[in-house]
């Protein structure tokens, strides 16, 4: 080949190797073709910046100072680089440092990442001028001599640029299944690249299964599993809890044993890197990137009350797992292990295909892909909204010639003692039921306020004389600065793909854009000040009060209004509010954009929309009182038909309430929306209640916040529950109530206790609307009768 010839490919997986000369970086990914490939350079050195003006307290420093013409920090000090031998060496110095009181600026950023970041890589990239050859220059060869390790293209020291590709990526599917101990690994599915297959442990005296691969030993079945995966060379390996539970039983057995458990596609063990609070557990496989159902969920800001292979299944597909035990489920397994071998291998691959099936449906590894694309990150990393933004600020940082600090450098912003940090608005509600309400709503409002106003670090480091001063003081330069800059390209890149229905890379970008916000206000990112994210909550609760006092000079009263959105009374029927809806978003949107020109001296970049009609809106009071119950409502939506019913912060959207509660609050509402009455549905949903019929419905599901111990104060129900447990609990804990108390649910012992069903479900979700029409909860229901013969 060529070694002019331009290639395109897709990084997977960024990192690094040290040698006796250096540091070498190594960039593993596939090719447009669909071959692998390792992209080698040993040309850069680690290094990272202090104020020109503190070299002369460096003394005794075990690196090099270089040249670094025109880098200027934030606040436009000289900056001089510091080069070091190994990323290794940086953190300490960094950290010496700072004890003395210096400033360093980019010593936290990792040494592959400033590869892609000076180039711009996002994702993917070309490169051309290149040796194709092994890691020591010579002709090209494999790279290993393990048997089936896989056989990367292996290219040195190329020029490489950003492009713009997405790849096709070749994913499989993993699942295993264990002991009730999780102290043997029983068998393993695999689901993709061709393979429908398990491979199962036999041992002498056991049967044989024709559809199984089965090998003699645990041993023999991770050695057979670590060839399969060579073999079948997937880019992206995944599951379902697949790094915290698989790979981790699979890691530490392969060590337990002495089992070489090379998966890659160059040497190297797979390595385990347990996630620190809420990051996800990694998995380190040369060349391969594992990915976690659940995780991706997560990280796609999709809403699913349960993360459960089974019930995401049977959401997802319309199918789940062939057998859900639940306490008896790893004795099951075991059992058939023994017994019913074919069982256990048909329900291993199931597990294998849904898991994938999932994915594919929902579209997650794509997503994933377009993430990779817009932020830098790697697939496995695409949700860390900090390193995300970090990446996409520094590249337009380092085109500037200028470095940002390092995380808790000194003169950065105190991250122990801030100023709280202001939500977003909310307007007073006015209660009751209320007919065709309009929802008018500001598009993208946190982006498009950081556009208007040029909020940004840079800006704000900037400001100047003719600044631009938030409600909350902060100042700006009145120019675009660099996240405005970014907003101005993502915002139409999401219409046009809104345009083409191109939903994977509309999500992606609104994941992103939606990161901003919360990112200037996190504590562990490099540009945080509580004055940028309050900036942006200040000028939206200026324009949310801009707008309801617009409204009211036109005579319309406003009903609530929350963050980004007023709901108004239209005052007429639903034909003439639809009209008057799209007349006052476009009429408010020009109103605005002349009263900010006049205000600030800006261009608006905000626009009201008519997002709905509600034919019926619910605006509820809170329980305990007569004030409105911020962020909770319910209506009927004006869809065209007979309308759809619309739920916010009510029990049947929150995950903290039982099946029964959040279905029979879909039913009254149903019935309240249409003019039905309520009353017979509650008197017979209480007599099924109480009859049984919906025991299947009662369970509790909360989550533990901290170890059982440690709840000393009090004893809230789910703990009450996880501590009767007879096995250790997980961190979700499922429960019921009974007339013994809270119980756990798959142990329950006890009869369910249906009066705490009716008192803490049923009726707090049904006495709001019994209130409008003027009924009694316990008359209703019957239970008056039985109360006057006590």
């Amino acid at each position: 080949m060529s070694a002019n010839e331009k290639l395109r490919g897709f990084v997977l997986q960024p990192t690094y190797r040290t040698t006796a000369e250096g540091t070498v970086v190594h960039l593993f990914g596939v090719l447009e073709t669909g071959e692998s490939f390792l992209l080698t350079d040993d040309r850069n050195r680690p290094y990272f910046y202090v104020e020109s003006k503190d070299l002369p307290l460096l003394r005794n420093v075990d690196a090099e100072i270089a040249d670094a013409p025109d880098r200027e920090t934030l606040l436009g000090r000289p900056a001089s680089r510091i080069e070091v031998r190994h990323p290794a060496d940086a953190p300490p110095l960094r950290d010496r440092l700072h004890q003395q009181g210096i400033a360093t600026y980019e010593a936290d950023v990792r040494f592959a990442m400033r590869y892609l970041i000076e180039r711009g890589i996002r994702g993917a990239l070309h490169f051309e001028h290149f040796e194709e050859s092994d890691p020591a220059g010579g002709p090209r060869r494999e790279l290993s001599s393990v048997e089936g390790l896989g056989r990367p293209r292996h290219f040195h020291n190329p020029e490489v640029a950003a492009c713009d590709w997405s790849p096709q990526l070749k994913v499989l599917s993993l699942d295993i299944e264990t002991d009730p101990r999780i102290r043997r690994v029983l068998s393993v599915g695999l689901w993709g690249c061709g393979a429908e297959e398990v491979i199962l442990v036999t041992p002498d005296g056991f049967a044989s299964v024709d559809t199984a691969n089965c090998v003699p030993t645990e041993a023999a079945l991770l050695r057979t599993l670590a060839q399969r995966i060579r073999q079948l060379d997937p880019d992206v390996i995944i599951g379902w809890n697949v790094a915290d539970f698989d790979f981790t039983v699979l890691e530490r057995r392969a060590r337990e044993l002495g089992v070489l458990f090379e998966l890659g596609r160059a040497p190297g063990h797979t390595r385990i890197r347990k996630g620190q609070g809420r990051a996800a557990t990694q998995v380190g496989i040369p060349g391969r990137v594992v990915l976690d159902g659940p995780t991706l969920i997560l990280g796609s800001a999709m809403r699913m009350e349960r993360l459960g292979l089974d019930f995401v299944g049977r959401q997802v597909l319309g199918t789940g797992k062939t057998h859900v035990g639940g306490d008896q489920h790893a004795q099951d397994i075991l059992d058939w292990f023994r017994n019913d071998r074919e069982k256990l291998v048909r329900y291993n691959l199931q597990d294998a295909r849904i898991a994938l099936e999932i994915l594919e449906q929902l579209e997650l590894i794509e997503l994933a892909v377009e993430r990779s694309r817009l932020t830098g990150m790697p697939l496995d990393r695409v949700a860390a909204s900090v390193a995300s933004f970090d990446f996409l600020y520094l590249s337009e940082l380092g085109a500037r010639g200028i470095v940002a600090p390092s995380l808790r450098a000194p003169g950065t912003p105190d991250r122990e003692n801030f100023e709280p940090m202001a939500g977003g608005h909310l307007l007073p509600m006015v209660t009751g039921l209320h007919e065709n309400v309009l929802l008018l709503d500001f598009k993208s409002l946190y982006p498009s306020l950081m556009r208007t106003f040029h909020i940004d670090p840079l800006g704000y480091a900037r400001a100047g004389n003719a600044a631009i001063e938030a409600p909350n003081g902060a100042r700006f330069r009145n120019e675009p600065g660099i996240l405005g800059g970014l907003l101005d390209q993502l915002m139409p890149a999401r219409e046009r793909a809104k345009e083409q229905g191109n939903t994977i890379a509309s999500q992606a970008i609104k994941i992103l854009m939606n990161s901003f916000y919360g990112v200037l206000g996190t504590t562990s990112c490099r540009f945080f000040d509580p004055a940028l994210a309050n900036a942006i909550t200040g000028f939206g609760k200026e324009l949310l009060l801009w707008t309801r006092d617009a409204l009211e000079r036109r005579g319309l009263e406003v009903l609530y209004g929350d963050t980004d959105s007023v709901f108004v009374a239209s005052g007429t029927d639903a034909e003439a509010a639809q009209l008057l809806g799209d007349e006052l978003a476009a009429a408010l949107t020009e109103e605005l954009r002349e009263h900010l020109a006049e205000a600030y001296g800006v261009e608006s970049k905000l626009e009201l929309e008519f997002e709905c009609l509600y034919l019926k809106l619910f605006l509820p009071h809170v329980r305990s009182g007569t004030a409105g119950a911020a962020k909770r409502y319910a209506g009927l939506i004006d869809d065209g038909d007979e309308g759809r019913i619309d739920f916010k912060g009510l029990e049947a959207v929150r995950r903290d309430w039982t099946d029964f509660a959040r279905e029979a609050q879909h039913h009254l509402y149903e019935r309240f929306f249409r003019a039905r009455p309520v009353a017979p549905y509650l008197r017979e949903t209480t007599h099924r209640l109480r009859s049984g019929d919906f025991d299947d419905k009662l369970i509790y599901r909360k989550a533990l916040r901290k170890k059982l111990t440690d709840y000393t104060a009090t004893t809230p129900p789910h703990v009450a529950a996880a501590r009767k447990a007879t096995k250790p609990p997980g961190r979700l804990i499922a429960y019921v109530m009974t007339a013994a108390g809270p119980e756990p649910a798959e142990e329950q012992q006890s009869p369910f206790d249906y009066q705490h069903y009716l008192d803490k479900q049923l009726q707090p979700i049904a006495e709001p609307l019994l209130e409008i029409e003027g009924l009694d909860f316990k008359k209703v229901i019957g239970d008056d009768r039985q109360l006057e013969l006590f």
